[in-house]
């Protein structure tokens, strides 16, 4: 019984801790930053390649992410 009531209190005092705008307690940890690894990045780039665009690169970025959306 002392699983579901101490998830509740936390649950709640993590939302007052934000209407109050407090930082969490020393007791829960914050959510690790996410560090994106792009190993292309530091290798030679080929001018010719039509997808070294970063404006390209983000169209087909959107048009990958719409067809998997679409399986679902």
């Amino acid at each position: 019984m002392s699983g579901p009531i101490r998830t509740m209190l936390q649950t709640i005092r993590g939302l007052w801790s934000a209407v109050i705008g407090q930082k969490h307690s020393s007791g829960e940890t914050a959510a690790p930053e996410v560090v994106l690894h792009d190993p292309a990045a530091q290798r030679p780039h080929d001018l010719d390649d039509p997808f070294f665009d970063q404006t390209i690169q983000k169209r087909f970025a959107g048009v990958i992410a719409g067809a998997v959306q679409d399986k679902r």
